[in-house]
Formats: C-alpha cells, sequence, structure tokens
C-alpha cells in the first residue's frame, strides 16, 4: 500500500492527463511557460527520499491533485506547505487513486509509523478498488447513493483512527448536483451522509482557484489557498 512500483525511480515530462494527447485545452497546454518534470522516489512517489527518521512529518495522502499533475513539483501544495511550515511533508499521492485505496493506506501509515498528524485531499466519490487496482467505476455497485455510502465508510474509518487528521475534497465533487438544489457542497454531502454537524468542521471542499497545464488540475494560486487552509487547521489542533 505504501509502493507504486510502475513508477519506482522513473523520470517522466509528461503524465496521464498532463499530455498534449489527454489535456483539456491543447492550446493552454502548449502556451503553459512553466517547466514540469515528474521525478518518482524508491517507493513510487512524486517526492524526495522519505528521511529516515519519520517521527515527526506530515503524512500527505491522495490522488493525482495531490500528486500535482500538470504542476512543477516545488509549486504542489505538499512541497509548498513543507516550505511554509519547515517540517517535511510526506506525499503519497497517486494518479486515479480511489477513496478505498486512499482508506487503506491511511491506516497502514498509522500502524506503522503511529503519526502525529495525516493530510487527506479526498478524490472522486465514484472511484473504487476492486482486484487490488483503482477502477473509475466499479459497474457492480455505483451510483450517487452507493458512492456516497461507500466515501461515508471511508471516512469514518479514518477519523476514528487515534491521529489527528484534516480532512480536504477535491474541486468540482457534486458540486452541480449540489448548486442545483441551492446548497453549499460541505452541507450537501454531510446532509446526504446523515453526519452530525460538528463533523461539518473537519472537512473542506477545495475551492479551484486556477487550472494547471492540463486544464484539470489546480495551479499554485488554489495550491497556496490550499496550504493557508492546512496551517489554519494545523493552529486550531494547538487551541
Amino acid at each position: 500500500m505504501l509502493i507504486v512500483s510502475e513508477k519506482i525511480n522513473r523520470r517522466d515530462y509528461y503524465s496521464g492527463m498532463d499530455s498534449l494527447q489527454l489535456c483539456l485545452d491543447r492550446q493552454h497546454f502548449l502556451n503553459y511557460s512553466k517547466k514540469i518534470t515528474y521525478e518518482y522516489n524508491s517507493k513510487g512517489f512524486r517526492d524526495h527520499e522519505w528521511p529516515e527518521d519519520l517521527s515527526d512529518v506530515i503524512w500527505c495522502v491522495g490522488d493525482s491533485f495531490t500528486v500535482g499533475l500538470g504542476q512543477p513539483a516545488e509549486e504542489t501544495w505538499t512541497r509548498l506547505l513543507e516550505k511554509k511550515i519547515g517540517k517535511r511533508c510526506i506525499n503519497l499521492g497517486e494518479d486515479g487513486c480511489s477513496n478505498d485505496t486512499i482508506c487503506l493506506r491511511v491506516k497502514k501509515i498509522n500502524t506503522l509509523y503511529k503519526p502525529k498528524l495525516i493530510i487527506i485531499m479526498w478524490s472522486y466519490l465514484h472511484r473504487r478498488r476492486v482486484d487490488n487496482k483503482n477502477v473509475h467505476v466499479n459497474k457492480k455497485n455505483f451510483g450517487p447513493e452507493k458512492d456516497l455510502e461507500n466515501f461515508k465508510k471511508n471516512y469514518m474509518e479514518v477519523n476514528t483512527l487515534d491521529c489527528k487528521i484534516i480532512n480536504l475534497l477535491i474541486p468540482n465533487i457534486l458540486i452541480l448536483e449540489a448548486n442545483s438544489k441551492g446548497l453549499e457542497i460541505t452541507k450537501y454531502i454531510f446532509k446526504k451522509l446523515n453526519l452530525k454537524k460538528n463533523d461539518l468542521e473537519k472537512i473542506d471542499v477545495i475551492r479551484q482557484l486556477d487550472y494547471a497545464r492540463d486544464y484539470h488540475h489546480f495551479d499554485i494560486k488554489t495550491s497556496k489557498c490550499i496550504v493557508d487552509l492546512i496551517i489554519k487547521k494545523i493552529n486550531d489542533f494547538d487551541k
């Protein structure tokens, strides 16, 4: 769960949607001026090698928005957070990662390393882990209601761990459905999940302010806002 074998020690210049063939706006892609490389460590994540001492690091778990697809590595939210607070942030972002895998990964970290803080940027609700692989839709178990129930299961499992957790949601999760009902997205999700009111303070939906090279993922303006939000959450823990 803590190794992405197909990425180990690789270096690429394009990845998934961040390519001329798969991006959402070819002109935006071609006009993007910042240089991007994807360098993966010995565990297959877009990050430096892990330090020997993992007793006081921050674990960052998520999908391609945590990888920083379409962004220079130094502008990803995990790297900006690391620079701003002066504490090593371990990037465990994986392209196409499902919330099932995120949940398993967080529980594995908790078991192996007894972390002080894990930051989760939850992925699209329709993704699933099937036969030990991330899939975009499980045809045997999908649809809005089942997607929400599956997310609730994963969310509750990690938020009962004896560890500080910061919960974030990637942009555009159920936004169209929520907007059609005139509801704020976080409140809408929690209403659908039938969670307690005080749980509303434990999760935030990311507002996308800009676009990375692939014209789907966010860029540095959004990354900076995410970092500010996380630091506020960390400070709230200390009050």
